[in-house]
């Protein structure tokens, strides 16, 4: 009887794993204290991981880098940097029973950037986090940025308004501007 199983494939499979620079079948987690530094905003940040697992090769040294490692230095430049954790951004917004596209338009950006920002596949900027923890905190400033990106009102448009006067001597036609 065959499995429904599907063998793992990719980062999921057992180690050993084949090191991507020497071919041997010599890569194994190997716990690492991280040390790196990242730009966010310009600014160079040192970020520190005590303990990170790396799939590294015995062989050569090469380490190979995951989603969850990449994961894990993402949410540490966020703490270093002090910004919200996804997390806390969707939280923010689902207090305050919002969509996504709600607090785009009131934030002025694209609902995607929102989507992003809550599955951590992008890093807001320090002024945009410094605006969302407004937004979050205070009726105020909601009630500003209402205001500020609210529709604008419809163009009123002029009509002309042609009014036919029929004496028994002669015709007239007046003319008056009126607006709808």
């Amino acid at each position: 009887m065959m499995s429904d199983k599907k063998p793992p494939v990719g980062r999921d499979r057992p180690f050993p794993w084949r090191c991507v620079e020497c071919r041997a079948k010599e890569v194994f987690p190997e716990p690492t204290d991280y040390i790196c530094t990242r730009k966010h905003d310009g600014r160079d940040y040192e970020i520190h991981i005590p303990d990170l697992e790396i799939p590294t090769c015995r062989e050569c040294g090469e380490q190979l880098f995951t989603v969850a490692i990449d994961d894990r230095i993402v949410a540490a430049l966020r703490a270093r940097v002090g910004l919200l954790t996804p997390q806390q951004m969707h939280k923010g917004r689902s207090q305050l029973g919002m969509t996504q596209q709600e607090l785009a338009d009131q934030l002025g950006v694209a609902k995607e950037t929102i989507s992003r920002w809550e599955t951590g596949g992008m890093i807001q900027s320090r002024a945009m986090d410094n605006l969302l923890r407004l937004f979050f905190e205070s009726e105020e400033v909601r009630r500003l940025l209402r205001k500020r990106f609210a529709p604008d009102p419809p163009v009123p448009v002029n009509r002309i308004r042609c009014v036919h006067i029929r004496a028994e001597s002669y015709t007239a036609v007046a003319f008056d501007l009126h607006r709808n």
